[in-house]
């Protein structure tokens, strides 16, 4: 970029040919009258420059002092898409026009100057004409800046932008890249940064620039340089930024702890996947456990508080109280295990107009429930809530940091639900809901006989949580709340105090959730959380088993949209873990897992049948770092019900390595559809199985039938403390981390 001003070489030079222009000699009688007109010599910006600054002054230096009285508006102009206004001076034999404005962006100007005299009075025989053209627009930000890890190294690239002559990359060991970091300067849209050593997080970001300026920054972008081989796979997740990307993640960030005597949740998500879609919400969930009883009466008191509350577009965020009804044989896996579901949710919500306390009330009418109703409910709402346009839902305004009293019930003897909020402006008023109509015409609850939702074995679950969603696309939510004295009934007897969260037991405390009071899919959710922090994903479990039937604490992040991936590779760092106590068994584990194939195995009775969105006859295949054992290992197992297994491969030869489990590997776990064989692989150890035949890894064959009902792909972290005389007392404990996740097909 060339800005040019008037400088001394350019003053010295017209001088000299000033001094020149008058020939040496003296003065008098002898010497001939001046008649020779001046010329312009010298123009700055000189003719056809380019990327002339916007406040530049325009000078042209003659063949001879010339008459100021003759340098005017007039005599000396400058245009360009127009005449612009200026002053015009004069000294000696220079003359300068100063724009009274800055001059426009990629804009050709002309200078025209006339009728200039010298001292003798000579006018200019010729107008000098001259152009020159300023500095271009700066371009825009770029954007779909990517970028993906190697070994020692971070390879970026990005769309090129319009306008740009060169692109600045600012990088950051910390977040955010900001114009402060370390820029390095390249003039195509990529660039392979160096970055040492594997495993360390580097945030980038770009700008482009031009002659006209710099842009703004680029999105940012992250990556974890790998020893890993990065060949036929695909960069799914680098998870190394500031939030999880609900479009590739079916679960949000979260964590589950006790804190000041309260249960405290937090559900965390970015670019949620529409509710629309496949009727995917991110929650955080705390179900009773109820030893198989029937839960009628659920009881919290709950605060959400305005700090730790974030949300962007149609986002939704919630603290619930939640009692599930639904016929047994419809209870299939997700998305496809809703139907005829009905759901009771009382609590707190914020869908962009402030803090509402609400009431959810619908039957699923899909299996995935994007269409769900009230039809044939007959529904009594209390003063002061009103239909939220959804046409299951009423609210009212409530208020941050305010602990408000929520209650789901059902009257077993009448069949009625019921629900009440007390606290703030609340009295505790009840609103009703009688499902009766809708069950007696609807032939899978018919089935059940005269009290479906109790006797008849309807009831499902009782649960108190965060969770977020949206009914649009790509909105961020963030919602952490606070449960305290939670009072449960059972089979229609009077709510008692259930967990006081006070850490006497069998009470929740001071720090991990009671196994024997809550559960989640993977056991006791105790003391767990998935952040990302620091350029990774950061994870820990724990579990304190309360006596001789031990416990488990097994927490997961699903991937979305699993049933097209058949590889998944993860670089994972186990940081600690507990160790067993002689006596007892004791698992800390992380694990890569997939649901690939169905091997056709029939099943018995609904919902335990070889059906869509069923686990039954599907095969499973876990991919462990065995941290309590310090051994890695393999098991491939087919589901003969929703929740239980058979382990088809040989324990004994499933192991890839036995020594140096804390700290960091590659995990690798795939499958071939068309070579029907299994590879796992932890850093250079490597095992291939061929399932469908008994063989060294095999004891039972599974054949490749159809493709799985129900494909999962997920990451696993957490612990088991095994049944022993033992095992009061006894912790499972691990922290792990996870970076890069690549994907193929």
């Amino acid at each position: 970029m060339n800005h040019y001003r008037v400088g001394s070489t350019a003053v010295c030079a017209a001088i000299l040919i000033f001094i020149a222009s008058c020939g040496g000699g003296g003065s008098g009688s002898g010497t001939p009258a001046d008649t020779t007109p001046p010329t312009a010599l010298i123009v700055v910006p000189v003719n056809g420059a380019t990327d002339i600054a916007l406040g530049a002054a325009v000078s042209v230096f003659f063949s001879e002092p010339i008459d100021c009285a003759s340098v005017t508006a007039t005599s000396f102009k400058l245009a360009g898409g127009g005449t612009v206004a200026g002053t015009p001076s004069c000294a000696g034999s220079g003359a300068t026009f100063t724009p009274a404005s800055p001059l426009s962006v990629s804009t050709t100007y002309t200078v025209t100057v006339s009728a200039v005299r010298d001292a003798a009075g000579n006018a200019m025989a010729t107008p000098f004409i001259s152009t020159f053209t300023t500095v271009p627009v700066a371009p825009a930000a770029p954007t779909g800046v990517a970028a993906t890890p190697g070994s020692g190294l971070a390879i970026l690239s990005w769309p090129a932008v319009s306008g740009a002559t060169k692109y600045n990359v600012y990088s950051s060991p910390v977040s955010p890249a900001t114009i402060g970091g370390t820029r390095t300067t390249v003039f195509t849209p990529s660039i392979t940064l160096p970055v040492q050593p594997n495993g360390t997080p580097v945030f980038l970001a770009v700008t482009a620039a031009n002659a006209g300026g710099e842009s703004g920054l680029s999105n940012q972008v992250c990556a974890v340089p790998t020893f890993a081989s990065t060949a036929n796979v695909t960069l799914y997740d680098p998870l190394c930024g500031n939030t999880l990307d609900g479009k590739k993640w079916s679960s949000s960030l979260f964590s589950y702890g006790v804190e000041n005597n309260a249960l405290a949740l937090t559900s965390r998500v970015a670019n949620m996947e529409p509710r629309t879609v496949k009727g995917l919400t991110y929650q955080t969930l705390a179900s009773v456990v109820t030893g198989g009883q029937r839960v009628t009466t659920l009881r919290a008191d709950i605060t959400v508080p305005a700090t730790n509350v974030s949300r962007t577009g149609t986002a939704e965020i919630r603290a619930i109280v939640r009692l599930t009804y639904q016929p047994p044989a419809l209870r299939l896996n997700s998305p496809g295990g809703s139907q005829d579901q009905i759901a009771l949710e009382i609590g707190l919500r914020d869908a962009g107009s402030g803090l509402e306390a609400y009431r959810t009330l619908r039957h699923c009418d899909s299996a995935n429930c994007t269409s769900r109703s009230t039809t044939d409910i007959a529904i009594t709402n209390p003063a002061g809530f009103t239909e939220t346009g959804s046409g299951i839902e009423v609210a009212a305004a409530a208020a941050y940091d305010t602990k408000y009293t929520v209650t789901a019930s059902l009257d077993e003897s009448t069949g009625v639900l019921a629900w009440s909020i007390a606290g703030g402006t609340f009295g505790g008023a009840p609103g009703t809901a009688d499902p009766g109509v809708y069950l007696a015409g609807n032939s899978n609850w018919n089935a059940l006989g005269a009290s479906p939702l109790s006797t008849g074995g309807g009831f499902v679950s009782a649960q108190i949580g965060t969770r977020a969603f949206e009914d649009s696309d790509g909105s961020d939510a963030s919602v952490s709340a606070k449960f305290e004295n939670v009072r449960v009934g059972f089979n229609n007897a009077a709510a008692t105090l259930f967990d006081d969260f006070g850490g006497t037991p069998p009470n929740s405390g001071p720090t991990e959730l009671s196994s024997t009071k809550w559960s989640t899919p993977g056991g006791s959710p105790a003391k767990s959380s998935a952040a990302l922090t620091g350029g990774k994903l950061v994870t820990h479990a724990q579990a304190t088993s309360p006596g001789i039937n031990g416990v488990a604490n097994l927490q997961v992040l699903s991937l979305n949209n699993p049933a097209s991936i058949n590889t998944l590779q993860a670089d994972v760092t186990i940081s600690a873990c507990s160790s067993p106590p002689v006596g007892v068994g004791l698992s800390n584990r992380v694990e890569l897992q997939g649901v690939f194939y169905n091997d056709g195995s029939p099943g018995t009775t609904p919902p335990n049948i070889n059906q869509a969105n069923s686990s039954v006859g599907d095969i499973r295949a876990f991919l462990r770092l065995e941290c309590a054992t310090n051994t890695a290992n393999f098991t491939i197992v087919r589901y003969v019900t929703q929740t239980t297994f058979v382990t088809l491969s040989v324990p004994a030869n499933s192991q890839l390595l036995s020594a140096g489990i804390v700290g960091t590997h590659t995990m690798g776990l795939s499958w071939d559809p068309a070579l029907k064989l299994f590879t796992f692989q932890v850093d250079g150890g490597t095992v291939i199985v061929d399932p469908t035949t008994v063989n060294a890894f095999m004891n039972t064959p599974a054949p490749v039938v159809k493709p799985a009902n129900s494909p999962t792909k997920l990451l696993l972290w957490g612990g088991v403390v095994g049944a022993s005389p033992s095992s009061a007392g006894v912790v499972t404990s691990i922290d792990a981390t996870f970076n890069n996740v690549f994907t193929a097909p």
